[in-house]
């Protein structure tokens, strides 16, 4: 009892601190009207979860007087909300107050489809901001073109993993992103994203149920966020949107809130295998109302275009970088380029760059150079063009399947006259229609009908890969 009540108090604080921009105190009242999380059950929640714990202490020290009690004090608490407390929110709210009233009990009664956040969240949040604070200073700009109230699609740049806990953070608010339906494949996956709020969404089809999920979400007021690029950039350079994805901004029908994450692709670059310390800035830019026009998405995706800037606190390996680098920018030779602790090098030609805190790289002359920039100067159409074949760098663990994936072995793969092959099977690829890459290791491959052929790489990189196919095949990353 002692646990559920510590534990229903701190549901009901953050819930009333993200969706009421308050505290459960007298001279820092909620601005908003809170009707969700455990307020969805009842309108007094918090007081439940105090008689539970009091009821609790009594039991555990063995207080019969503190027992006896417990109906009294519950008795004078429920005449203190229902004649004061209740009156005043009635003069607050007025009329949302009054219908919020005829819908949750007085006391409490389980309901389906109360809004969040849920318990989870509320743990989440409460011990996962300040770690992220004090890992990662945040500069929070333009805090207040959050709307206070209603529907809103909320976009962002997207530069790393953490870049959904890094707007969570800055924007005290609860908001649901849309995210990959890998996430959920697992038991786990699916029980703490889908209690975290979580919308999923396939990437290799179209998804209906993904578009009611987004539309449920807005019509019970919900702000929504989505990383329009679809996945993560490995340089640090923006990526360009889906003609889908924008016709969805344009169609969308509610205020588009643009924030930009700037600092996130150098704390943690795609190609690397962990994060670092170091500052950040998010930045909420005003909301576009509705409706759209052409123009307005494009001013909404121009203000999350962000540059790799910013630095962390500790230096970074270069350890993954040959992920990106894929072919060596002086030489153009595939898989040459080597790194050793901050050190980058091709074995080839002999060219060296040493990586710096800001991911800059060296040369030993010369300015420093950003790792887009090297990126952007790998002449990809020419060094594929005259490639009628690819072997992969190391081995290659293949999968294919519907849905759930199942494993065809592992060897080197070989692409040739628009065939994969691994040892003696060859997966045809005459019909493939999509190309995704997913982490820094694997490459899907996605077919008519909703089967996929996976490869994950143990030292290749899958830009490479995607790169060459998109040629092949005709079909874009």
């Amino acid at each position: 009892l002692i646990a559920l009540g510590g534990l229903g108090a701190v549901w009901c604080t953050v819930t009333i601190y993200l969706r009421g921009g308050g505290f459960p105190i007298a001279f820092m009242p909620p601005k908003r009207l809170v009707q969700a999380g455990p307020y969805g059950f009842s309108r007094h929640p918090l007081y439940i979860s105090f008689l539970l714990y009091l009821l609790g202490l009594g039991l555990v020290f063995r207080s019969a007087g503190t027992v006896v009690l417990i109906p009294g004090i519950g008795i004078v608490i429920a005449l203190y909300a229902r004649f004061h407390e209740e009156r005043a929110l009635e003069r607050k709210f007025g009329a949302e107050y009054a219908a919020y009233r005829r819908v949750v009990p007085f006391g409490f009664r389980y309901r389906r489809g109360v809004p969040g956040p849920g318990l989870l969240f509320a743990l989440v949040y409460l011990v996962g901001k300040p770690i992220l604070r004090a890992l990662f200073p945040t500069r929070v700009q333009g805090k207040e073109n959050l709307p206070q109230t209603g529907p809103a699609l909320l976009i962002a740049n997207h530069s790393s993993y953490l870049d959904p806990l890094f707007i969570f953070a800055a924007a005290d608010r609860y908001i649901r992103f849309l995210a990959k339906s890998e996430l959920m494949r697992s038991g786990f996956g699916r029980w703490f994203f889908t209690r975290t709020g979580t919308i999923p969404t396939s990437r290799y089809r179209v998804d209906p149920g993904a578009v009611r999920g987004l539309l449920s979400a807005l019509q019970a007021g919900e702000i929504v966020g989505i990383f329009p690029e679809g996945e993560r950039t490995w340089d640090g350079n923006p990526l360009p949107v889906p003609s889908q994805v924008r016709r969805i901004l344009a169609r969308a029908g509610v205020p588009i809130i643009p924030v930009r994450i700037t600092g996130g692709y150098v704390i943690y670059p795609r190609w690397a295998d962990y994060p670092l310390p170091g500052p950040l800035t998010v930045e909420f830019f005003p909301p576009l109302p509705p409706p759209h026009t052409a123009a307005d998405i494009d001013k909404a995706l121009s203000c999350i275009a962000a540059q790799a800037t910013g630095m962390t606190l500790f230096p970074r390996s270069a350890r993954g970088i040959e992920l990106v680098l894929w072919a060596c920018p002086h030489c153009h030779e595939i898989g040459v380029i080597e790194p050793h602790r901050r050190n980058v090098r091709c074995r080839k030609c002999g060219a060296e760059w040493r990586l710096d805190r800001k991911l800059r790289l060296h040369p030993r002359t010369g300015a420093p150079v950003t790792i887009g920039a090297l990126s952007a100067s790998i002449p990809v159409d020419e060094i594929i063009e005259n490639r009628e074949s690819l072997n992969s760098i190391g081995e290659v663990d293949v999968f294919t399947g519907n849905g759930a994936l199942e494993p065809v072995g592992t060897g080197t793969v070989t692409y040739r006259a628009g065939e994969i092959r691994l040892d003696g099977t060859a997966f045809p690829l005459a019909d493939a229609r999509i190309l995704r890459m997913e982490g820094k290791d694997r490459l899907d491959i996605g077919f008519s009908g909703g089967r996929r052929l996976r490869l994950r790489f143990h030292r290749d990189s899958p830009l490479k890969w995607a790169l060459f196919l998109e040629r092949k095949l005709g079909r874009k990353a």
